[in-house]
């Protein structure tokens, strides 16, 4: 017997399918052609690179080899210009003058400096002949050259150093001034009335030097009768006046000395109305805040005048 299967009629709604766009495959022959647009274009990209690299470079190297090269030029230039300049006998030196002397003779600076008459101007060279005098020669402060009459003529000017203070080296007596710098004494320096300073050390000499450069100007109707700067026993400061009197300064460390002076000056003028012999002026009280200066007269012993 056979069976009849009769399908149910169903009604089934499809879902309406987006249509999309198909995506292009790269074919293997587009796939090459963009890798070989892709490699050709980074290789010339590179290869350009390098070539700015080197114009860089190049242009680099030929900016210092000009600079180079210039300098050298101006060199060959300059010592071809000297040459021909130290030739011609128009700037001979026919004239020197040295200004300035008053310890010092023309004579020896003439001596000492390395150009005489006859001399090309421009083979001198001045600076390093003013500094070799000034270190050869201690008792100049200053020395200056210059040339006139273009050339033919070079004028020495000095300027000497005066001694503040006298000092003493091996027995033997130097000048000093607020240089600090010990020369020999010229002329009549040796008579000039100016204070000796006694020293055991280089620090003490600075440290006295720098404590009279310091109160000259302020006692300038004392200088001329100071005889002797020195330290006492406890790092004070003595001056010997006329010598016979001693002024103890005290500390030259203490800030009061504006207020030692003008004690001093008071006390030296009440002392110049009177007779008696002084023999001491102590001003260190001051440096402990009492306000008193100490005097001390001279004993004379009577049975000695005879």
């Amino acid at each position: 017997m056979a069976i009849k299967i009769v399908k149910d009629k169903i009604s089934i709604k499809k879902r309406p399918v987006k249509k999309t766009a198909k995506k292009r495959t790269k074919t293997s022959h587009t796939r090459n052609i963009n890798m070989a647009i892709s490699y050709g274009s980074i290789s010339i990209r590179n290869r350009g690179g390098k070539k700015k690299l080197y114009g860089k470079i190049f242009r680099i190297l030929f900016k210092l080899a000009f600079v180079i090269c210039l300098a050298f030029a101006c060199v060959y230039a300059y010592n071809h210009l000297v040459k021909y300049l130290c030739s011609l006998e128009n700037f001979f030196i026919e004239n020197i003058e040295i200004t300035g002397c008053e310890n010092v003779t023309e004579s020896e600076i003439k001596e000492l400096i390395p150009f005489q008459k006859g001399d090309s101007s421009f083979a001198v060279r001045l600076y390093q002949a003013e500094k070799d005098l000034k270190e050869f020669k201690a008792e100049l402060k200053d020395v200056s050259m210059h040339r006139t009459d273009w050339g033919r003529k070079i004028v020495v000017s000095l300027t000497e150093r005066l001694p503040e203070v006298f000092i003493n080296i091996d027995d033997k007596k130097f000048g000093l001034d607020f240089d600090d710098k010990p020369f020999h004494l010229r002329g009549n320096m040796s008579l000039m009335n100016v204070p000796t300073l006694v020293f055991n050390s280089d620090r003490e000499r600075k440290d006295l030097l720098s404590f009279y450069q310091k109160i000259k100007p302020q006692i300038t109707n004392v200088v001329s009768d100071i005889n002797e700067i020195k330290y006492g026993e406890v790092e004070d400061i003595i001056l010997t006046v006329n010598g016979k009197t001693d002024i103890y300064w005290g500390s030259p460390k203490e800030k009061n000395t504006d207020d030692k002076i003008l004690k001093l000056e008071r006390v030296l003028k009440f002392l110049a109305t009177t007779d008696k012999s002084i023999e001491s002026i102590d001003l260190s009280f001051l440096d402990m805040n009492k306000n008193k200066v100490l005097v001390k007269y001279s004993v004379v012993d009577e049975t000695s005048k005879i």
